[in-house]
């Protein structure tokens, strides 16, 4: 079986999925790409031969569709999302799920009463470092947990603020919705759910820099620091998690293959895994492939997502609460 998708929103995300995703994808093929935009749809159809629309209603009347991946800013995923699963359609929808809890519900309901399969570009789960660092904590490789660290910092540039939604004050904008949600994403891969939060401000605006510290139900305490304006490396240590036995840190490479899981014992350090963070991209379309041929859960199902937002809407209103810290209400 071969999924037809139409792909919608054909800007940084929409690109890069169009380019170097999908063609290289046996078991799906893009029969749509979807851009107001005449100019950005034209281009990303290029790459693959697909026609371009400039909306998914008119893609579904003239193409048959079986999924569609959504790929626009944030604010518009929950309605795409709710109008691909009202005709039946599988859905990919680009982290966050949504900008309110609210609508990350509704499209979770949704697509269960439908039937469809969603499910979330969140790339830290497929990333292998991260899995690796599950499978250590599991066995108990490095001792009890007794803190996290994660760091989110590198300067937004590039294609990343050609539109200018990420770093606008309104609904879709801000590091914390934008780059947040990929740390709880992170941190809950590694640590288990979270109780409780609290948000503030380090320099600058809330849309900028934001330190996020996190209790967990594991009674584990996890602090991140989130920002725009700052140079990275290439390779950094996103998630370090410091146990009673050693130290473990999830390399991210944006650059080359050198992103791993590092364990430090007393016995030494020891690496493993080799591979580059955009590498899960494809990672990502193909799980969700793999969940509709197969009837698989997805890796990143939209409840996943759910839970990501609601930390980060606590975050929010810790935020406006001067940095009190902040109940995450658990999703049903």
């Amino acid at each position: 079986m071969t999924v037809r998708v139409a792909l919608v929103g054909c800007g940084a995300m929409g690109e890069i999925v169009a380019r170097d995703v999908y063609p290289g994808l046996g078991s799906a093929t893009l029969a749509a790409v979807v851009d107001p935009d005449p100019g950005r749809a034209a281009q990303a159809a290029a790459h693959t031969g697909a026609r371009a629309y400039p909306a998914l209603a008119e893609a579904l009347a003239a193409e048959r569709i079986d999924a569609v991946d959504i790929r626009v800013p944030h604010h518009l995923h929950a309605g795409v999302a709710l109008e691909a699963i009202g005709h039946g359609l599988h859905v990919l929808v680009e982290k966050p799920i949504a900008t309110t809890v609210a609508d990350a519900r509704a499209i979770v309901d949704a697509a269960d009463a439908a039937g469809v399969v969603l499910a979330v570009a969140e790339n830290y789960p497929h990333l292998e470092a991260v899995r690796e660092a599950r499978r250590v904590l599991a066995e108990g490789g490095i001792g009890r947990p007794l803190a996290i660290q994660s760091t989110r910092a590198y300067r937004i540039d590039g294609v990343w603020v050609r539109d200018g939604w990420r770093e606008s004050d309104g609904p879709a904008g801000g590091i914390l919705l934008d780059q947040g949600t990929h740390q709880v994403s992170l941190i809950r891969q590694l640590g288990g759910p979270v109780a409780s939060v609290s948000a503030a401000v380090s320099a600058g605006r809330a849309l900028d820099t934001v330190t996020l510290t996190l209790r967990l139900e594991s009674g584990v305490v996890a602090q991140s620091v989130l920002t725009w304006h700052s140079p990275g490396p290439w390779d950094q240590a996103e998630a370090t998690i410091i146990a009673s036995g050693g130290r473990l840190d999830v390399v991210v490479d944006y650059e080359k293959h050198a992103g791993g899981c590092v364990i430090w014992t007393p016995e030494g350090p020891g690496r493993r895994g080799a591979e580059n963070y955009y590498d899960s991209h494809t990672l990502i379309a193909a799980d969700w492939i793999g969940a509709i041929t197969g009837g698989a859960q997805p890796r990143v199902p939209g409840r996943e997502g759910l839970e990501d937002l609601a930390v980060i809407e606590a975050a929010a209103a810790s935020l406006d609460a001067e940095g009190a810290f902040t109940p995450v209400r658990r999703t049903p």
